[in-house]
């Protein structure tokens, strides 16, 4: 179907091609050998001509330099005879130059005047040019002192000039000329055509090559999806590139094919001249351009590459610091990633700031507007980005966390997952993802579980609190509840757990158990099976685990010190009534 659809674009290429040849070919491309009734000059017109005063040339009536006369080219089938640069009387120089133009062009076409005919003709202070009695144009001293030279002399110059362009006009208006055009411009035709099927052949097998070359060095299985990934990108890219490059030659091909074509016939010669001199005149712009840009170039690459090797020897030597090679006495290894893009962004913003003045346009009015808007836009529109940028760096060189480290953070516990300039990514242990700016974290406390074991070598401890009453002996609580921590997965026996009093309140004691560990990340885990082997080992030892506070009837004779500590033939004292008289 794509196939189809490319053929049916190239067919109508084709046909566009043969209606331009055939419109060029039947345009008006004949001559009237006859043009009619030719202005001749007369003698009353040329009594006319001789009582125009003649003007005078002294520095007062000079014409001021805020007048000054815009020069005008007698032009014949793209080809200039001469350059007319003074008025005549009150007749610009852009008219003479119309006049002269279409006279010429009548006489060309009028083939019973011979370029003998034309001559000179003096007039006071003029001279005239004429064929017979046909006036061409008028030539004043005003004309002579322009040229720098006399009056005479220029007219004979004119004349010469005239006479080859007529000769030249009438010579490729012949029949043999018309003819040959007809079949340069059909070869032409057939060569566009040639071109544009090689063309349309040449790139797709050449992209076919290049495919089944990707893919013998690519191979790839059903299992290996970057791999399929990448095949199908380039596949993609290819087919823009061809797309790219088939665009680019049919506009080029088209460009070089219309101007020759419309310059195989008279009637479109000019036209065909001035599209071809401005691709050339574009051609011999850009060339000049960069061979006058070869020295502002040559300093951009010098900066370029200064600036490469800067960098690639700040990798070699932050590389060397963070395994150890080269130690640098309180730089800390993590510090080398975000210290060498903090200095390679310096040297390349650096290396930007050096490069702009020489780059083309720079001094532009229109390309500084632009500098100055981007600017703005970035400065007015990227506050909060600045910020979160500056708590990172912040962040990073404080040591508060790295990657894969335990931290809680406004409530939220998690590891860490990912640190950019902008945000840290934690992840709960309930698998969930949290994004936080980097600027929120500045302002906030930052627990870190994970930061005495990877700097102080040291465990991370654990605690946890239960409430006993009173009626418990203390040594027993305590030995129950570092058993309970003992038999704990992942709880270290080296330090030993230990047991804390932190509270004799009303009702009850406080007993704070605490216990050291390698793995933060499993905190929740380790917890619950410790809270799950106290509750084991208080049922073992007859410790009822009780609310703080709970209501009791007993014998309120009967003491609450523990029978340890009563002798072997305490008794429970009786009730007791004090009656007295009064």
């Amino acid at each position: 179907m794509r196939k189809s659809r490319l053929s049916q674009k190239w067919r109508l290429v084709l046909v566009g091609a043969i209606a331009f040849f055939l419109l060029i070919v039947t345009a008006p491309i004949s001559y009237s050998q006859n043009p009619g009734n030719l202005p001749t000059t007369t003698k009353a017109e040329l009594f006319l001509l001789a009582q125009t005063p003649t003007p005078q040339l002294s520095p007062s009536s000079a014409v001021p330099n805020s007048t000054k006369i815009q020069e005008a080219a007698v032009t014949i089938d793209g080809k200039t005879l001469f350059v007319i640069k003074a008025k005549l009387g009150e007749v610009p120089p852009k008219e003479r130059a119309r006049t002269t133009e279409e006279k010429i062009i009548r006489i060309a076409q009028d083939s019973s005047l011979g370029i003998e005919s034309i001559k000179r003709v003096d007039l006071k202070n003029w001279q005239i040019i004429q064929a017979d009695d046909v006036l061409i144009m008028a030539v004043g001293p005003d004309d002579a002192k322009a040229a720098n030279t006399s009056t005479i002399a220029l007219t004979d110059r004119y004349i010469e000039e005239i006479q080859k362009a007529i000769t030249q006009y009438r010579k490729i208006r012949t029949k043999e000329n018309l003819i040959t055009g007809i079949l340069e411009a059909i070869a032409a035709t057939l060569l566009l055509f040639l071109v544009l099927f090689i063309l349309n052949r040449f790139l797709p097998f050449v992209v076919n090559k290049i495919g089944e070359r990707l893919r013998q060095q690519f191979s790839v299985t059903d299992n290996q999806p970057l791999g399929v990934m990448a095949r199908e990108q380039m596949a993609k890219i290819l087919a823009i590139a061809l797309n790219a490059i088939r665009i680019f030659s049919v506009v080029f091909i088209f460009y070089l094919y219309i101007p020759f074509v419309l310059s195989c016939f008279p009637a479109t010669k000019s036209m065909g001249v001035s599209i071809l001199s401005y691709f050339w005149q574009a051609v011999n712009l850009i060339f000049k351009s960069l061979i006058g840009y070869l020295p502002n170039l040559f300093i951009i690459a010098l900066i370029v590459v200064i600036a490469y090797y800067s960098i690639r020897f700040l990798r070699f030597f932050f590389e060397a610091v963070k395994r150890g090679r080269f130690v640098i006495r309180g730089f800390y290894p993590e510090w080398t990633e975000p210290t060498f893009n903090i200095i390679k962004l310096l040297i390349i913003s650096l290396s930007a700031i050096l490069i702009f003045p020489y780059l083309p346009a720079s001094s532009s009015s229109s390309f500084q507007g632009v500098s100055i808007f981007i600017g703005a836009i970035f400065t007015f529109g990227s506050t909060a980005i600045i910020g979160n940028i500056i708590s990172g760096i912040v962040l990073i060189y404080t040591r508060a966390f790295q990657l894969t480290d335990i931290i809680q953070v406004n409530g939220q516990r998690g590891k860490v997952i990912e640190k950019t300039m902008l945000s840290t990514r934690i992840m709960t242990p309930d698998n969930e993802v949290i994004t936080i700016p980097n600027a929120s974290l500045l302002v906030s406390d930052i627990t870190n579980y994970s930061a005495t074991i990877r700097d102080q070598h040291q465990p991370l401890l654990l605690k946890t609190t239960i409430t006993l009453g009173y009626d418990l002996p203390w040594r027993k609580v305590h030995q129950v509840l570092v058993d309970a921590a003992k038999q704990t997965e992942d709880i270290l026996s080296d330090p030993e757990p230990f047991v804390l009093q932190t509270s004799l309140d009303d009702f009850y004691v406080s007993y704070t158990l605490k216990a050291f560990t390698n793995y933060p990340e499993k905190m929740p885990l380790i917890y619950s099976a410790l809270h799950q082997n106290i509750q084991d080992k208080c049922n073992e030892a007859d410790i009822e685990i009780m609310s703080p506070h709970y209501s009791n009837l007993r014998d309120g004779n009967q003491t609450t010190i523990p029978a340890n500590y009563l002798p072997d033939d305490y008794q429970a004292p009786g009730f007791y009534f004090d009656s007295h008289k009064t």
